[in-house]
């Protein structure tokens, strides 16, 4: 959970690097309460929503309510984090514009699983987190 708190610590800082650990319990903890938020849209948010305002089951085909507003609050964190992570492999943030394009994904994909530098590099030290 430290590491998913430092994100938000961090939402503004582009600059510097994050280690793999930083990054995948990041990744990992977004699943968790993503997943948790999902079950309480399920179970009683939709069905509040439904019955009472007269919504149809539909409306809800994309996410819920509590799904769609955690994942807008996560969206800059989210980005500053994967920027720090390509830093974290000696790579610029503008590597990004690569998700624009199919075989793209699967580059970005790698360049998050891979070991950064122990030394400083272009982007400076190693993270400490």
């Amino acid at each position: 959970m430290k590491y998913f708190i430092l994100a938000f610590k961090k939402w503004n800082d582009i600059n510097g690097r994050a280690n793999l650990k930083e990054f995948w319990y990041y990744t990992l903890f977004y699943v968790i309460i993503n997943l948790v938020l999902v079950g309480i849209d399920t179970i009683f948010i939709n069905d509040i929503l439904i019955s009472n305002l007269e919504m149809q089951p539909e409306d809800f085909e994309d996410g819920g309510l509590l799904v769609g507003l955690f994942s807008l609050i996560n969206i800059i964190p989210s980005l500053t984090l994967t920027v720090r992570r390509y830093h974290d492999v000696n790579k610029s943030g503008w590597n990004l514009l690569w998700a624009l394009t199919i075989i793209g994904l699967l580059y970005l994909f790698i360049l998050t699983i891979l070991k950064g530098s122990n030394e400083d590099n272009h982007y400076g030290a190693p993270s400490n987190a």
